[in-house]
């Protein structure tokens, strides 16, 4: 049942009297190289969403069902919906679990077809003909969805022409419809603090050890790069041209920020009312503006939080030019003890072809010594895009021997895969090299493409597990320094990382002697896992 087709018709009483939202995260799968405490961290979309509605329309109920956290299966979901019995239902996700999603508007239709199924967020914003014609859904809000939510919502109250509210999409007598594109939101400190009340707070990374008791926030949306197998810049990008599913992309970066006050506001709620003492930055780049990062951690140092912590990706070039201005060892002192550089590749005409352009080889050697020797206590992480369709055997390893000589701390080796929204997706589609039809195994962790260099997938597969392999296994004092490093955060995460390599060393043996040879290994341990409250 589709809305233009019948539902505005048949139930615009049901409209008008929209009373009852609930949010999901629906139950999922879990990543087995870190533990269930850090698999669910806080999904910030769901409360900046919540508290958008709530300030629109105080007389909406509004829920949020968090599930992972909660250990929540269908079953208990199921009950729970039947419970409330919504108006609305709402949900967002990525590629990798849009599957989920798609099940959980399935089961509020069987439970109630009147309920208005919402859909947004990366897959169904991008995928959004794809996703209206495969899963029973009426509404697509497309990319920033603040806003776009409160109108339709109040759109669908009143019974007025749907067509009038930009940056969603529906189905109209069978056939897919988009409106015009919303534009960004300019001021980000306009929109309502998210309503972290409404989520459960205490249950995220209880007992983490990478990110604990943490929270999730963001200062800025955007970034200013153009990483050809990112989709956060272009989501977050001035949009011109975005209908992927007819091969059209045109969009160029856009970035944004939070002013410091309203950032340290947010810091301190989550800190004070509800105890988080570890910030995960959502933020593709954390340190784009030298001025706003130096007053931030000015703030927080006056706060003189010394239990806080935090994690951030962050960028090599602007690290060099943070440290020049002092301002990198406000963030190290601000509790900044974990970044995470995007490293990429060993070869910058690597770098040109995916689009990364600004990183040289000797850049991310000093970043990195900068680190080690001035902020010893400071976990150095880095990620690099493997598995790429020019790849050899040797390229490969090249970069496991690029690891050792800049001299990471976790060097996190990535089968790149090409999900709906990014350059590179348009790229292997238009060339017919999308092998893959299943987005959940849009993991990386999983070898997507296919390889113009006689490697099978399966032997990419094997090479990505030989790298972390030869990282770990094969230095014994690196992994001596670290595991009995003075720092108890360094310390805790050398342990992780050897508990799970380990795990990986030994599949792998145990595939070679049972004769396995597929495109399982590194990728057969990085799979996600069922838990077992995920049907209860």
């Amino acid at each position: 049942m589709r809305v233009e087709r019948g539902l505005v018709h048949s139930f615009m009483s049901h409209y008008a009297d929209i009373r009852k939202i609930l949010l999901v995260r629906p139950p999922r799968y879990l990543w087995p190289f870190i533990n269930e405490s850090d698999n669910f961290l806080l999904p910030l979309g769901l409360p900046c969403i919540a508290a958008s509605v709530r300030r629109a329309f105080p007389e909406i109920t509004v829920k949020i069902i968090d599930c992972p956290p909660l250990k929540m299966g269908w079953k208990s979901l199921r009950d729970i919906i039947e419970l409330e019995r919504p108006d609305m239902i709402g949900a967002g996700e990525e590629a990798l679990y849009h599957h989920e999603a798609a099940r959980l508007f399935s089961l509020a239709k069987d439970i109630d077809p009147r309920i208005v199924t919402v859909a947004g967020g990366h897959f169904f914003s991008w995928m959004y003909e794809h996703s209206l014609k495969s899963f029973p859904l009426d509404f697509i809000v497309r990319f920033e969805g603040e806003e776009t939510i409160v109108e339709l919502i109040a759109a669908l109250r009143r019974g007025t022409d749907l067509s009038g509210v930009k940056g969603i999409a529906y189905l109209k007598n069978g056939r897919a419809v988009r409106t015009a594109l919303r534009e960004m939101v300019s001021d980000l400190d306009s929109l309502p603090l998210p309503a972290y009340d409404l989520m459960p707070m205490g249950r995220y990374s209880r007992f983490g050890y990478i990110w604990p008791q943490s929270a999730t926030l963001e200062h800025s949306r955007g970034c200013v790069d153009r990483c050809n197998f990112c989709s956060l810049w272009t989501f977050w990008g001035t949009q011109k041209r975005n209908d992927i599913e007819k091969g059209e992309l045109e969009v160029s970066p856009r970035y944004r920020t939070k002013s410091v006050q309203r950032t340290l506001e947010e810091v301190d709620i989550v800190y004070k009312k509800y105890g988080r003492r570890y910030i995960l930055w959502a933020d593709p780049t954390f340190n784009v503006q030298p001025e706003w990062t130096n007053e931030f951690c000015e703030g927080l140092l006056k706060r003189n939080y010394k239990d806080l912590y935090w994690w951030a990706f962050i960028r090599a070039d602007f690290t060099l030019r943070d440290e020049k201005l002092g301002i990198l060892a406000k963030m190290v002192r601000a509790g900044m003890v974990h970044p995470l550089i995007g490293v990429e590749r060993c070869c910058s005409e690597d770098l040109r072809l995916l689009k990364k352009t600004a990183y040289t080889r000797d850049m991310i050697k000093e970043v990195f010594a900068i680190f080690k020797n001035k902020y010893p206590h400071v976990f150095r992480q880095g990620t690099f895009v493997t598995c790429l369709p020019f790849d050899t055997k040797e390229s490969m390893l090249d970069l496991v021997k690029y690891a050792v000589e800049i001299d990471i701390d976790y060097p996190a080796f990535h089968p790149v895969a090409p999900v709906p929204g990014t350059f590179l997706y348009q790229e292997v589609k238009a060339q017919g090299r999308l092998l893959e039809p299943d987005f959940s195994k849009y993991d990386w962790a999983t070898p997507l493409m296919p390889s113009e260099t006689g490697l099978s997938r399966a032997e990419l597969s094997d090479l990505n597990m030989e790298l972390n392999k030869r990282y770990v296994l094969y230095r014994p004092h690196w992994l001596i320094r670290g595991l009995f490093s003075r720092h108890k955060h360094k310390r805790g995460l050398y342990r992780w990382f050897l508990k799970n390599t380990l795990k990986m060393f030994f599949l792998s043996l145990w595939d070679a002697l049972r004769g396995k040879r597929s495109v399982e290994g590194f990728t057969g341990f990085m799979r996600l896992k069922r838990p077992g409250w995920y049907e209860s």
